[in-house]
């Protein structure tokens, strides 16, 4: 989580415009709200965590230079990001030692090539 963590802040300190501050910001209120959902369970704090980061990121999807910069995506983009993750988790996969994680890597490996499919 920290490795997340820290390129998320990379991200955010190197923007050098608005429209990539937001879409680091953006990306940044994800790994917020999908860190909080994973704890939540252990503290009320995290559950308001959750909402309040979701709450955040909606309010941001509508500032207008952030959706120019999400219109000059070429829908292709996503398809074949997903495939590079769909990749990346064959790969850990093979590299896992621990059966729960090589079933959890196929699992997510399996709905990431949905993803693909579905976009293609």
């Amino acid at each position: 989580m920290q490795d997340h963590i820290a390129y998320a802040t990379g991200r955010i300190r190197s923007a050098c415009d608005l429209p990539t501050l937001l879409a680091a910001a953006f990306a940044g209120l994800e790994l917020v709200e999908r860190a909080a959902s994973a704890f939540a369970d252990r503290s009320p704090a995290y559950a308001t965590a959750v909402n309040e980061a979701s709450d955040a990121w909606r309010a941001l999807s509508r500032a207008p230079s952030l959706r120019r910069l999400e219109e000059a995506e070429p829908n292709e983009s996503l398809a074949t990001f997903s495939l590079l993750v769909t990749q990346a988790l064959v790969v850990a996969t093979s590299r896992a030692v621990d059966p729960a994680d090589r079933v959890a890597c196929l699992q997510a490996a399996r709905h990431a090539g949905r993803v693909h499919d579905a976009l293609s």
